[in-house]
Formats: structure tokens, sequence, C-alpha cells
């Protein structure tokens, strides 16, 4: 009979079949969702990557050169028009999802559509967001 074994803090455990199995379900069941989440990442991390400044206004108690605020309002400014752009169902989802803060799930009940349906087209439209927006600052 085969003999199972997970490593823990450097030292081999025997453990049981159903065990090790969990085990590894759970691990490759994450490195799956992480992949996945890579591929369709839409981060503010990767909108400043890729030089689009989308940043909150803050009270910070350094001063910031005069450019810096008129750029930022600039932005902030084409941003609301990329938005304005938007049919009235992209913009009740954006608008729910990032001014609302509701779940993908809650949305989805109230457009009346499917939780899955909701995230592709966030992704959808964040991703003509970032293009819109690129082409702006470039």
């Amino acid at each position: 009979m085969r003999e199972y074994t997970l490593i823990v803090k450097g030292k081999r455990i025997p453990v049981t079949y159903k065990i090790y199995k969990a085990y590894y379900q759970e691990y490759e069941h994450e490195r799956y969702l992480t992949n996945k989440a890579a591929k369709h990442e839409h981060s503010l991390e990767k909108f400043i990557e890729a030089g689009v400044s989308i940043e909150y206004i803050c009270l910070d108690t350094t001063t910031t050169p005069v450019e810096d605020e008129v750029l930022k309002a600039e932005q902030i400014v084409h941003l609301y028009r990329c938005l304005d752009k938007l049919s009235t169902e992209e913009q009740k989802i954006i608008h729910g999802i990032f001014f609302e803060e509701k779940t993908e799930r809650e949305l989805a009940k109230q457009l009346q559509i499917s939780a899955s349906a909701v995230g592709y087209r966030k992704r959808k439209i964040l991703k003509a967001l970032y293009q819109e927006m690129r082409s702006y600052t470039e």
C-alpha cells in the first residue's frame, strides 16, 4: 500500500489518503484561482504601471505642485466623460460596484442577470475605460 506524506516545517509527516487528497485539492484550487485572477486583472496597480493616473483626492500634509493638481483634475474630468459615454446598463454596473460598493451578486440580483454576466461586463467595461484613459495620457 502506498504511503502518503505532507511536508510540514521541513519534515515529512505521514497522513491518510483522505487528508492527502483534501490538501492537494485545495492547493490546486488555490493555484487555479491565482492563475485565473492574473489573466483577468484590471487593478489600480495595472493602471498605474501603464501610466494612467486615477487617484483619489485626499487631504495631505504635503503640498503638491499646481501642475499635478491640474493634471489630476483633467484626468478626473476625462474619466467622467468616459463614464458618460457608457450605456445606461454599463453605467449601472460601474456605479453599483465602484460607487455603491455592491458585490457582483447583489448587482446581478438587482439587474436580474447572472453574477458571471456582471463580472464579464465589468471586465469588458474596465478594459474599454483603460484603453480610453490610456489614449488620453499618451
